[in-house]
């Protein structure tokens, strides 16, 4: 599949950075698009966080450090929890766009992200933890799955291929950075109020500031 190594071409490398710049250019003059992915990306950012400051939890606060596999068992549940959320997410998601509106539901959603991660930062307990996962999971499908959904509506075909490499260049951006964040944030225990509450800020920001109604080129009709 794909081009052989002999067969890429410093032009054709080229050609595609053009293209991406181009669709980047695009994208921001489709407004609505383009708030929508970076919403996505940010909700991924802290997602990606939690999940790391799970990990160090369930391997070193909540479990013996010395015993890995209890460890590593209490996270693979809160994983499993947390897929059940994205599931669930995703088969909601329709039901809210259809009595709201495609732009409402992401706002709402990314709303609802924050609600959880701003108890974890008062105290960390394996409940609360699993719980976050959980509605962290199904309130994130929801702004990715209504999302997804705007972009393939709004993006002129010729367009459509390179906006959808923008947008995973930008929630990959979004899963690094969250990473990155984390790795300076967290000790070696997982136990951290900054990283959550960080966390819920930043969604809680972005939902009132960049996702009000005023920022949509379009309505927040139940059809958009």
């Amino acid at each position: 599949m794909g081009p052989l190594p002999h067969e890429v071409r410093k032009e054709s490398v080229t050609q595609a950075y053009r293209e991406m710049v181009a669709a980047f250019k695009f994208l921001q003059r489709i407004r609505d698009c383009f708030l929508g992915i970076s919403a996505t990306a940010i909700q991924r950012s802290g997602l990606t966080a939690l999940t790391l400051m799970a990990l160090l939890l369930n391997r070193n606060t909540f479990n013996d450090p010395s015993n890995p596999e209890s460890g590593l068992a209490g996270f693979a549940f809160a994983i499993t929890i947390a897929g059940v959320g994205i599931t669930i997410g995703a088969i909601i998601a329709p039901f809210g766009v259809a009595k709201f509106g495609r732009h409402k539901w992401i706002r709402f959603s990314l709303f609802a992200s924050a609600t959880l991660p701003i108890f974890l930062a008062l105290e960390q307990n394996e409940l609360l933890l699993v719980s976050t996962g959980f509605f962290a999971g199904m309130a994130g499908q929801g702004v990715k799955v209504t999302n997804d959904a705007l972009v393939q509506s709004k993006i002129a075909d010729e367009y459509r291929g390179r906006v959808f490499a923008v947008y995973d260049v930008m929630v990959n951006f979004g899963i690094v950075s969250g990473a990155v964040i984390a790795a300076f944030i967290l000790p070696a225990s997982g136990v951290s109020s900054l990283l959550p509450a960080l966390i819920a800020t930043t969604y809680i920001l972005f939902a009132a500031l960049a996702l009000k109604k005023s920022n949509f080129n379009s309505d927040f009709s139940p059809t958009n």
